[in-house]
């Protein structure tokens, strides 16, 4: 969750499902899975939990409904097209959902920041400011807790105190590489180089670290320090294309620099769309 400037280094994620088996030889037929609405062709389907019709156990669990509100959250913030009526209607599901969850278990981490983000999606930064002041009141020692409130304060480009804040989450976790990762991209991102540098160069190796101060130096604008990075990269790995081939690029006839690699991200969070292409740091291993 902690998108989004989003440092993509390798990784990935595990998306576990549920088996079922019956002892009946004769197989019942499956339902028919309701059509996608058709009120708006670039809409996105979000399919809902089914009606109940059966007998059930009890209510659904906290974990669950989480799931489906983080979806529904999801479903709006990355469909812009979505149409208004069911933008609010997705929106009003899942602050229900989250609000259910809390009072069932008021200190449910999960769902208080699921219920900030959806509060950033629709722009209601009041409530996400309460939410923010609660998170960190509630769960002061939970460095997932500091991560997304890094990453909130770094879409809103406030890279002072996103840094401050996962400099927390790595103080409450130092296993954590990713969060010291984040934290040398915000500092650099911030324009505080060597405070960057010297964080990036605890989980990396030098020239990577030097390569992705460069990227950033880059994005800020900063071609010559930029190029002194990369120079000093190349001094420790002399066979490290990428660099090679970005000061090749910066010393072409137009002295303009350009981003080399459109995929790579420098940073661990999106950033609105005039930020330019987003890259790929180098050494980021998740």
């Amino acid at each position: 969750m902690d998108g989004r400037w989003k440092v993509t280094v390798a990784g990935g994620l595990v998306l576990s499902g549920l088996m079922g088996c019956s002892g009946t030889p004769k197989m019942p037929e499956l339902p028919t899975p309701p059509p996608p609405p058709s009120h708006s062709a670039n809409s996105v389907y979000v399919p809902e939990p089914p009606d109940d019709g059966g007998k059930k156990d009890g209510p659904l669990a906290t974990s669950t409904l989480i799931v489906f509100a983080n979806m529904w959250v999801e479903a709006v913030a990355n469909d812009p097209n979505k149409p208004a009526a069911d933008r609010e209607r997705l929106l009003a599901q899942a602050q229900k959902t989250y609000h259910e969850v809390l009072q069932r278990e008021p200190k449910n981490v999960e769902a208080l920041l699921g219920l900030g983000h959806m509060y950033q999606v629709s722009g209601e930064f009041a409530k996400l400011n309460e939410v923010e002041q609660k998170a960190r009141a509630m769960h002061a020692n939970n460095a997932k807790v500091w991560a997304w409130l890094a990453v909130r304060h770094a879409q809103a480009k406030d890279f002072d105190a996103a840094a401050e804040y996962y400099h927390q989450a790595a103080r409450l976790d130092p296993e954590n590489r990713m969060y010291r990762i984040n934290l040398g991209f915000t500092l650099a991102r911030g324009e505080r180089y060597e405070e960057g540098y010297a964080w990036l160069s605890r989980c990396m190796k030098e020239s990577e670290a030097r390569y992705n101060l460069a990227m950033m130096m880059l994005h800020n604008g900063h071609p010559e320090q930029a190029k002194k990075q990369l120079g000093l990269a190349l001094q420790t790995d002399p066979n490290f294309k990428a660099a090679s081939d970005q000061i090749a690029a910066l010393s072409g006839p137009s002295e303009a620099p350009r981003r080399l690699h459109p995929d790579i991200q420098t940073v661990g969070h999106e950033e609105p769309a005039d930020a330019g292409p987003a890259r790929r740091s180098v050494g980021g291993d998740e």
